[in-house]
């Protein structure tokens, strides 16, 4: 069982809080019942404040956590919400929260923030040699407070480390969903997105899609080449190629490579190639021909058959199933 505790303050967004616990909840169960799992749902989540009473928030409404945060012993994650009143008042009114944070970067733990949430990261001194991103209205405060942390605005979701950040609004949906795919597997995180009608396409930074997960890793330079391989994916890419881009001998790049992420470079562009397809197949009219050959493969039957085994379904019978639910920009 996966632990997630949700800090929670007085003024905390209350959707924030709510929203991903209502998704965590929903996909631990549905991830239990699709693999038979006897111990029940996956995910425990305990809503804490710092003494378990009830706590404030918008509109003269209150609300009440599980417990008080001296009862959490430990968890697998620790999330906190957006700061909805004053952002220095609020930091200053809950330093057990940053000391909660403190001792729980020593563990290995994942901790993450919602929007504006980031500031108590920041605060606890968690974002040390980091990339973060925030929420927008609060970008200028946040340069101004922390000028030492690499903070990236336009990223919707940043995965450094153990450290995950997201940039307000609705993008707990991205965090919630990006833990359904760490922590469960690809396919719950689309059906848990699919129940609760979010947009797949919400950011050209985050998608819903096994390749998430291989990035958990500290390796910065295999980050560099996976995000390479990303960008030149459709074309004749060379492992000898990678070597003299990055640096490094065939042999130490293909260690780096596994060691970081668990496959070769080779299959990891097999997954990005086959994850630019699957988007294609939802997003555009284009042949499967057409597709074949702008994802980087000749051979239809061969891009045929490694979509099959991947996704369990043939390029047009995924099509057929997750058209469904895209719902075209105009």
């Amino acid at each position: 069982m996966v632990t997630v505790t949700i800090l929670v303050f007085d003024y905390a967004l209350s959707a924030a809080v709510m929203g991903i616990n209502d998704l965590l909840y929903f996909a631990g169960n549905h991830y239990a019942r699709l693999n038979s799992r006897r111990e029940g749902a996956l995910f425990n989540i305990r809503i804490a404040s710092c003494d378990g009473q009830p706590i404030k928030i918008m509109n003269n409404l209150t609300l009440n956590p599980h417990c008080a945060i001296s009862d959490i012993e430990a968890s697998d994650v620790y999330l906190v919400p957006t700061i909805t009143g004053g952002i220095e008042k609020t930091l200053q009114k809950n330093p057990w929260l940053i000391e909660c944070l403190q001792k729980a970067a020593d563990t290995d733990c994942l901790i993450g923030s919602n929007s504006n949430g980031s500031f108590f990261l920041a605060e606890a001194g968690l974002l040390e040699n980091k990339q973060a991103t925030t929420f927008w209205d609060d970008v200028n405060l946040f340069r101004e407070r922390y000028p030492q942390i690499d903070l990236r605005p336009d990223q919707l979701l940043i995965h450094d480390g153990n450290i995950l950040c997201d940039a307000g609004g609705t993008a707990w949906f991205d965090l919630g969903l990006y833990l359904v795919e760490l922590f469960c597997d690809h396919q719950t995180a689309m059906d848990s997105a699919k129940y609760f009608l979010v947009d797949l396409e919400r950011s050209t930074q985050f998608s819903y899609s096994p390749l998430s997960s291989k990035k958990y890793h500290g390796d910065h330079i295999v980050r560099d080449i996976q995000q390479w391989m990303e960008d030149h994916y459709n074309t004749n890419v060379r492992i000898d190629d990678l070597c003299e881009q990055f640096g490094l001998s065939n042999r130490s790049l293909v260690r780096r490579f596994k060691q970081a992420t668990g496959i070769t470079p080779l299959n990891y562009l097999q997954d990005v190639r086959l994850d630019s397809a699957s988007r294609l197949l939802v997003q555009s009219n284009q042949t499967i021909e057409k597709i074949t050959h702008e994802v980087g493969y000749e051979d239809i039957s061969s891009f045929t058959r490694l979509f099959k085994r991947r996704t369990g379904f043939s390029p047009s019978g995924y099509r057929a199933r997750f058209r469904a639910v895209h719902v075209p920009r105009n």
